[in-house]
């Protein structure tokens, strides 16, 4: 699997309009996004807003938690 380090996920969602993306939530659970777009990025890069582009959901992301982005796996 390829992978992508923590710090590039900016740099990554500006470049790639849609992606999907799986982060680990605060009660354990894996959430897996198939197609999302980023909206927004908030407190110097530490959480992004990401749209669920098949229902239009809004989900507020903190980057850290995030394990995986278009089937590469997230480096800490």
């Amino acid at each position: 699997m390829a992978k992508i380090h923590e710090s590039q996920i900016f740099e990554y969602t500006q470049l790639n309009k849609k992606f999907s993306i799986t982060w680990v939530a605060e009660d354990g659970r894996k959430i897996f996004v198939p197609e999302a777009a980023i909206t927004s990025f908030h407190s110097s890069g530490k959480t992004l807003n990401i749209k669920c582009l098949a229902s239009g959901l809004i989900r507020k992301v903190v980057r850290l938690t995030i394990i995986e982005l278009n089937g590469m796996e997230v480096i800490k």
